[in-house]
């Protein structure tokens, strides 16, 4: 398995914390729809999307659900 470089972890981390920022900013939110955003977001990042916008709106579609990557469901 290759190593991902620190920078890179970095960088990821940054775009799944801007987006889930973006989605729900200072609102008082349920924790678990938050939570739940950042897996999601952090699994798409992994997967290779990297555009801020489209990494907003996949997660806006998913509305707080959890994904299942396994089967590729929201639960």
């Amino acid at each position: 398995m290759a190593l991902e470089s620190p920078g890179k972890t970095r960088e990821a981390d940054a775009i799944v914390e801007r987006t889930v920022r973006r989605l729900y900013g200072r609102r008082q939110e349920d924790g678990h729809f938050e939570e739940n955003a950042a897996a999601l977001v952090t699994y798409l990042v992994e997967s290779g999307i990297h555009d801020e916008d489209e990494l907003v709106e996949l997660a806006r579609i998913a509305h707080g659900k959890r994904y299942d990557p396994s089967n590729g469901s929201f639960l």
